[in-house]
């Protein structure tokens, strides 16, 4: 039987959780898209996910005129819509999958039904639009240095701002607060720049091992750069290896997002799933990440409860897990979280507290270099 018959048996054994399953699908999309790219109506999202969930069930693609020139915008601006679109579909195949697991076993036979279909629309989409557009935009991971382009370009953009005496934006982070300043550019040698900056960037650009660039009216992407040297006496450092990042997630959060100095369990709980334990990765007033040794069933879009002690107190607050990244030995649950006003007070002030000691500790350790 061919994959296209086998696929419509599906859509009639399935009916009932795809159309009860799209509503999920499309908030998970918006949801996502806004998290790392605030410059979207959340209408718009809504109108592309809704389409690609229906093209992608009946392996279509049939992009209309408000698609197009939403995924032509973020093109311009750098943003790649295939990652939204891969990640989503992810998101769906976990959920669909743990259905037939806990409700259907004797459908197994149509996981690799799903998979080959989901896997031939994202291969249509990669031709008809990446090509259209040029833009490489499949296949992308947060954590992976391959998440890069080489920008033949950039030097020459950095010899016109050294004529006009024009600055760039610098961004790190050091234990998870950002430290950003601006830079100018002092002299280039070759394909070595050097730059002119504040200090406390220059110690925050040391301890987290390379130096990243803002996008901004001559860069139309965040660009990543090897520290080649850095003078603390004149406060200049100098780059090379320049180049373009994709995308940069920490720089779209919302909040801050602290580093804890103490060991913090947390719970999580999920209906579908058995309770898991992990320890306190990251803080912020909407979102956190823990690293458990276990996953005992919690996929990406998965609801839970979260609880842990913070400051004497006990934290409650209602989540959704917006990614999940598995390492060798443990996996790394990031999510937003929805504490009440109480809760949310307590999170605050621990945060406020730790962003102040992560500054100071900072500043301690520029002192040891200047």
């Amino acid at each position: 039987m061919k994959n296209s018959e086998k696929m419509e048996e599906l859509l009639v054994a399935f009916a009932s959780f795809l159309e009860e399953f799209e509503s999920k699908f499309i908030q998970y999309f918006v949801t996502l898209g806004l998290a790392y790219e605030k410059i979207y109506e959340k209408e718009d999202l809504r109108i592309v996910a809704k389409e690609v969930y229906a093209q992608m069930l009946h392996s279509e693609l049939d992009i209309s005129y408000k698609e197009e020139e939403l995924f032509l915008k973020m093109q311009k601006e750098g943003v790649m819509i295939g990652f939204l679109i891969n990640r989503s579909i992810l998101f769906f195949l976990e959920n669909f999958i743990h259905n037939i697991q806990k409700n259907n076993p004797l459908f197994c036979k149509y996981i690799e039904t799903m998979v080959l279909n989901t896997t031939y629309f994202i291969r249509h989409f990669e031709t008809h639009i990446c090509d259209k557009y040029k833009a490489q935009i499949l296949n992308l991971n947060f954590d992976s240095d391959a998440n890069t382009i080489i920008g033949n370009n950039i030097l020459t953009i950095f010899q016109n701002l050294k004529k006009t005496n024009e600055s760039v934006t610098l961004f790190n982070l050091y234990k998870g607060v950002p430290i950003k300043h601006i830079a100018t550019v002092v002299e280039i040698d070759g394909d070595a720049v050097v730059f002119q900056t504040d200090a406390m960037q220059e110690i925050a650009m040391k301890m987290d091992g390379h130096a990243y660039i803002m996008r901004d009216a001559h860069f139309n992407r965040y660009i990543k750069a090897d520290i080649v040297f850095s003078n603390f006496y004149n406060n200049t450092v100098t780059l090379d290896n320049f180049t373009y990042l994709l995308n940069m997630p920490a720089n779209q959060r919302e909040n801050v997002r602290v580093h804890p100095d103490i060991g913090v369990t947390v719970r999580l709980n999920n209906e579908d799933a058995e309770p898991i334990k992990g320890k306190l990765f990251d803080l912020s007033i909407n979102g956190l990440a823990v690293i458990s040794e276990q996953n005992n069933g919690i996929y990406m879009g998965a609801q839970i409860e979260i609880s842990f002690e913070l400051l004497d107190s006990m934290v409650y607050a209602q989540g959704e897990i917006l990614d999940i990244i598995e390492y060798k030995d443990a996996f790394r649950f990031c999510m937003k979280i929805y504490p009440d006003v109480n809760n949310e007070a307590i999170i605050v002030e621990y945060v406020q507290k730790r962003e102040k000691e992560i500054i100071k500790n900072l500043e301690n350790l520029l002192k040891e270099y200047s």
